[in-house]
């Protein structure tokens, strides 16, 4: 078993994540950034993937308080705390959450928040539909969907940039 496969499955939600009830009544959902992006990619993945509607909300300024000097890294979900409901926020800075050395997105509370210090413009737009699935209710994966867990940028690149039919069947019944 190699070592990214031990780590998921040893892997358990810490008890203080609670994943929120699917957001299915979502039809907008607001993009911020923290560095001007082409957010056309990542409207495009999102409307085929959850029909959602994209406002490009604009630019938000990363609050100093969610930056850990001794880490260099942004806190994501200090970060996540300043963001409004049915909000995702791509920013350009590393980030993390407690207990991982980092995190390319996280999704708590109808919120979701990715960063592209790590990525390619691609998958920016990959991890976007995975948080935002995450907002949607859908937890990881273990077919071959977007939804699946990724421990290494490798994992990440890996998985395709689509719902498996099993997660677009569990937003799609509910709507």
């Amino acid at each position: 078993m190699d070592k990214g496969a031990r780590f998921r499955a040893l892997w358990r939600r810490p008890s203080w994540v609670r994943i929120p009830p699917p957001a299915f009544n979502m039809k907008k959902l607001k993009i911020y950034y923290s560095k001007q992006i082409n957010l056309n990619g990542i409207k495009d993945a999102l409307n085929e993937n959850f029909g959602v509607k994209i406002e490009d909300a604009g630019y938000l300024y990363l609050p100093e308080n969610a930056y850990n000097k001794i880490r260099g890294q942004y806190n994501a979900i200090l970060l996540l705390s300043v963001l409004p409901s049915a909000s995702l926020w791509i920013v350009d800075k590393d980030i993390y959450i407690r207990g991982m050395n980092f995190v390319f997105g996280v999704a708590f509370q109808q919120k979701a928040i990715v960063s592209s210090y790590r990525l390619t413009e691609k998958m920016v737009i990959k991890e976007a539909v995975h948080e935002v699935g995450h907002i949607f209710g859908l937890e990881h994966c273990r077919n071959e969907c977007v939804m699946q867990f990724s421990n290494s940028l490798a994992e990440a690149i890996k998985k395709p940039s689509y719902l498996c039919s099993d997660c677009k069947k569990k937003i799609t019944k509910d709507i």
